[in-house]
């Protein structure tokens, strides 16, 4: 009977463990993209240093979670999240606002896909 406990403890274990890491995720995403939306919209209002103050700081969200990141998701995702975010740096230092679409589209893609590659679905189940 004990070897039945401690399978179902550790499957308990196993799940919250799931629901945390979910929840994590979604919250540095809902950060992240909250702050990118800002600076997507400061950019169209054609102010550059606001952009790239809203977008540091979704930078900064992204880089101080480093120790979360770096053991649950993949690191070919941190990687090309990273570049994403320096790319569209790299646009609003240079000013111009008018190419940084693509850019923070791109971002936004990165971020919403490890959002939704940590969450269960029925073929990562089966």
């Amino acid at each position: 009977m004990s070897r039945e406990v401690a399978a179902a403890l550790l499957l308990l274990l196993l799940i919250a463990g799931a629901c945390w890491n979910i929840s994590a995720v979604d919250r540095l995403a809902g950060e992240m993209l909250e702050q990118l939306e800002l600076s997507k919209q400061a950019a169209e209002d054609g102010d550059a240093a606001q952009a790239l103050e809203d977008l540091d700081a979704a930078l900064e969200l992204w880089l101080q979670a480093d120790s979360y990141t770096h053991i649950f998701i993949r690191h070919s995702e941190i990687d090309s999240t990273a570049d994403a975010f320096y790319e569209l740096r790299e646009a609003l230092l240079a000013e111009e606002l008018d190419s940084c679409q693509a850019a923070y589209g791109k971002l936004r893609y990165h971020i919403i896909s490890i959002r939704e590659m940590e969450h269960p679905g029925l073929g990562s189940i089966l």
